[in-house]
């Protein structure tokens, strides 16, 4: 796998850098989030932790693909702006933690349910 960087942008409002990365890895399978990450990282000189892959864009048979990534300068900043499907994306644990998340909300739910029922009975 060979990472190029094609485009880096500062997004001082958001107090992070927007990567652009061209990836060629012939005869291989598309990279991984992780794997991508850990490139990135290692190349620019930052915490893995830091970076989030937004996406990664593969042309059928290319053997080349596009990464958009995310560069934040803290973890409490990534957490307040980034998406939480994107953060469980790039996180080896992911699925729990948007599972957790689902019973969660599903808890919220089912109490404005019944809090709403309980109302309408009243009446």
């Amino acid at each position: 796998m060979d990472l190029r960087l094609e485009q880096i942008k500062e997004n001082k409002l958001l107090a992070r850098r927007e990567v652009v990365a061209l990836i060629t890895h012939e005869g291989g399978s598309t990279p991984t989030r992780q794997q991508v990450r850990e490139a990135i990282a290692s190349q620019l000189g930052v915490k893995p932790e830091l970076v989030f892959v937004r996406r990664i864009l593969t042309e059928f048979g290319r053997g080349a693909s596009k990464a958009e990534v995310h560069i934040y300068d803290s973890e409490e900043q990534a957490k307040v702006v980034e998406p939480l499907y994107v953060i469980a994306r790039n996180l080896p644990d992911g699925k729990k933690l948007l599972e957790e998340v689902k019973k969660k909300k599903a808890e919220i739910r089912e109490k404005k349910r019944r809090k709403k029922k309980g109302a309408s009975k009243k009446k």
